[in-house]
């Protein structure tokens, strides 16, 4: 059973004594009922993670005291997702955060989109924040995911496309998603009624490319991981 893991603002160097935050302390005494010998993992969300084992002493507040004792950088997942992703409604945006940093992605990009029913400008930043921490721990992921600042659909892609990212656009009518080869991309996804005709033609003119997901409507959530899902299987084969 792997250890369990712990956010650090600051990866700590081998032989440094590490008190965590107060949520972390909360969840290392009261939920996981850790105690002196007990080994962790801790992450900066940055690449950098630790092993460290439970001193048994408590600092001020009463929160466990680590030990490090090994430190290592982690390269990012492999290829470098970055998601544009018009906002669902309700609770589907927090398991949309949740199941993109379950797959490790680079960024979420809230886009504001014709058709959106959320204003991308409105998410609850913390919270989504707290969403993809938490989801990189379940994943024991060394990269916390980022969360851009909102954007249109066309100048999300044309900030990926800069960067040399090969951008997609998850449309039904597209290519194929098997033949996407690539260590550096981005998809958009559009909000339930799909992208208009007016952002398709101003995203396709800054350099984006459609692909299909296959059969069927999908919810924005559910396309979201689809495509993450597929482009992991096949973009680094």
């Amino acid at each position: 059973m792997s250890c369990p893991w712990f956010h650090v603002p600051m990866l700590p160097a081998v032989g440094d004594l590490v008190s965590l935050d107060r949520d972390e302390a909360k969840h290392a005494i009261g939920v996981r009922r850790l105690g002196a010998g007990d080994r962790v993992t801790l992450f900066d969300g940055a690449g950098g993670r630790a092993d460290a084992v439970l001193t048994g002493d408590r600092d001020r507040d009463g929160g466990p005291v680590v030990r490090v004792e090994s430190t290592a950088r982690v390269p990012r997942p492999a290829p470098d997702i970055l998601v544009g992703l018009a906002p669902p409604k309700g609770d589907r945006w927090s398991t949309a955060l949740d199941m993109l940093g379950q797959l490790g992605v680079g960024a979420v990009v809230p886009l504001d989109t014709d058709h959106g029913v959320v204003d991308a400008a409105s998410v609850n930043r913390p919270r989504a924040a707290r969403i993809l921490l938490e989801s990189c721990k379940q994943r024991r992921g060394a990269w916390v995911p980022a969360l851009g600042e909102p954007a249109s659909a066309e100048s999300f892609v044309r900030a990926c496309a800069a960067e040399g990212r090969m951008v997609l656009i998850a449309e039904p009518g597209g290519a194929p998603l098997g033949g996407v080869r690539g260590a550096r991309l981005a998809v958009a996804i559009g909000p339930e009624g799909g992208f208009s005709t007016r952002e398709l033609d101003a995203m396709r003119a800054a350099g984006a490319g459609a692909v299909d997901l296959g059969e069927g409507i999908l919810r924005v959530e559910t396309a979201a991981v689809a495509a993450v899902a597929a482009l992991r299987a096949v973009a680094g084969a």
